[in-house]
């Protein structure tokens, strides 16, 4: 059970301080354990973090599989979910995975830049292909597959960072707008 505490505690930390600003000492304070009792478990503050990444990214690509293996047909509509679902992860998500996920993925620890950066890449890149496999069974659009997938992905960066910068209101604005004018190019390419 203390495990599972210390690796909750440390993925809020890592969320909304960032690397260099959670500590083991507040992670352990959180858990009702000492500092020391963290090192019994996780040798470094390091092997934690990555231990709590590999994880998150480990939920984030299963919730992708199960997105995408239950499609339904209406495309616009289903897209539209995912979007508005990614929204309410980030926002609404008591784990905080999504959060985390778009702030180690864009601002990593910088000594662990390299091994984050491609855990990240591997996670986005089994998005970009469930996304299109998906846009190659529907084959109505007027552009190839890869073309629609990048140009979803574009999107969606936008949208998130206008989440992460803007909040809600700002990600409604520029998703009311910019997604009626995707879909209409998707096709009318």
């Amino acid at each position: 059970m203390t495990i599972s505490q210390i690796k909750k505690a440390a993925l809020l930390n890592f969320t909304e301080k960032g690397y260099y600003g959670a500590s083991l000492f507040d992670i352990a304070e959180e858990v009702g354990i000492k500092k020391q009792s963290i090192y019994s478990h996780f040798k470094s503050k390091d092997e934690l973090f990555l231990t709590v990444m590999n994880e998150v990214i480990n939920e984030e690509t299963n919730f992708l599989h199960q997105f995408f293996t239950h499609y339904k047909p209406d495309l616009k509509s289903y897209l539209e979910d995912f979007i508005l679902e990614i929204k309410e992860r980030y926002v609404n998500n008591e784990e905080c995975n999504m959060k985390f996920v778009l702030r180690m993925a864009y601002m990593p620890p910088f000594h662990l830049k390299e091994e984050v950066i491609y855990n990240f890449k591997l996670y986005f890149l089994e998005f970009e292909n469930l996304l299109n496999e998906l846009f190659l069974k529907t084959k109505i659009f007027s552009v190839n597959a890869s073309r629609a997938t990048l140009s979803f992905m574009t999107l969606l960066d936008g949208l998130l960072v206008a989440l992460i910068y803007g909040g809600i209101e700002r990600f409604n604005q520029k998703f009311q707008v910019s997604w009626e004018i995707y879909w209409n190019g998707l096709l009318n390419d």
